[in-house]
């Protein structure tokens, strides 16, 4: 069964449409012709609708899909750098799951077990105000793009700089301990450091490309387009990418070039109905 990444913009059409397309999607789930696959900036984005009837019904909307989730942007970088840790290691350990249930990925943002829908939880995004952690995050994120994009622009990140951008990154990621609980010594992290190929890690590639791409284009990330970021981390986990955002379709297809991984197919919403009539 297809998993088929949704983009904001086809969740925002398909529950603007009429009850029928709706129910056609519920049915290729319940059918096991797809398997819908979002992304906790979806509710991120219910959560802002200034109609909170709206964003209330487009979380209804989202898990009567019977989707799965897409876990947070971070979690999923960690999984893959602690997954390629531990086979550099010859720690066995079961592949990482990098797309799961709406209750395990909400329990994994919270930190604890939540018996919560997508609705739940957007109320939950809209009572904590703009200072929820998902939120601050971005925040960070967005301004760290923001100020090494000045500096790129101004010519003071060289290839060295960068480089040490991306060990320090990947450092920040690494596990403590294994699975197991043994304690992992800083010999073993700086050997793994010196050997790694950011390539290794496809949703840190993609995150690191995309915002090399923005700085060599001159592109002033806005906070859209970077949510649109998070999106992509799908795209090395589902089959399909499912988007009519023309921006974000260019962007994809200028950096896979230098992907050594495979990553989803792009479809328009018009290619999705005519595949999945």
């Amino acid at each position: 069964m297809p998993l088929i990444f949704c983009d904001q913009n086809f969740i925002v059409t398909a529950h603007q449409g009429p009850d029928t397309y709706k129910n056609h999607l519920r049915q290729l789930a319940t059918d096991g012709k797809a398997t819908f696959v979002l992304s906790p900036m979806h509710w991120v984005e219910a959560a802002e609708d200034n109609d909170a009837t709206r964003g209330a019904a487009k979380a209804d909307f989202m898990d009567s899909l019977n989707a799965r989730w897409l876990y947070e942007r971070r979690a999923i970088q960690r999984k893959e750098v602690a997954a390629a840790f531990l086979e550099f290691l010859q720690v066995p350990r079961p592949p990482p799951e990098m797309v799961s249930t709406v209750g395990d990925v909400i329990a994994d943002l919270a930190g604890r077990p939540a018996e919560r829908n997508s609705r739940d939880f957007v109320a939950h995004l809209c009572d904590i105000g703009p200072n929820h952690p998902l939120e601050r995050n971005l925040r960070q994120a967005f301004e760290a793009n923001r100020v090494n994009g000045e500096r790129f622009r101004a010519g003071t990140l060289t290839a060295t700089f960068l480089k040490d951008m991306e060990r320090l990154y990947v450092r920040r990621l690494l596990p403590d301990q294994t699975p197991a609980g043994v304690l992992i010594d800083e010999e073993s992290k700086n050997s793994f450091l010196s050997a790694f190929h950011l390539t290794d890690f496809p949703a840190s590639a993609i995150e690191w490309m995309t915002t090399q791409d923005s700085w060599r284009e001159g592109r002033h990330m806005n906070r859209n387009n970077f949510m649109d970021q998070q999106h992509m981390m799908a795209l090395p986990y589902v089959d399909y990418f499912v988007t009519d955002d023309a921006r974000l379709r260019a962007l994809v297809s200028r950096i896979s070039a230098g992907f050594s991984f495979r990553i989803a197919g792009l479809l328009t919403k018009a290619e999705f109905d005519v595949r999945y009539a």
